[in-house]
């Protein structure tokens, strides 16, 4: 499955850093979830939608 986590944070003008605190995700978990390479749990996708101000399903990419 791939994840819009990256490109949303992006648009957002959101660092990878400052997800990575303000979500409580580690870095390179991120940066794996991002890669496509991590299947992140429903409650880490839940923090990181919050974090990033969308709805959890405009983190997934449905395609």
């Amino acid at each position: 499955m791939k994840y819009l986590v990256g490109e949303v944070r992006r648009a957002n003008g959101m660092s990878l850093r400052r997800l990575s605190r303000q979500a409580r995700v580690s870095k390179s978990y991120l940066q794996r979830i991002e890669a496509g390479e991590a299947k992140p749990s429903l409650e880490t996708m839940v923090r990181i939608a919050r974090t990033l101000g969308v709805s959890v399903e405009g983190l997934y990419c449905l395609k």
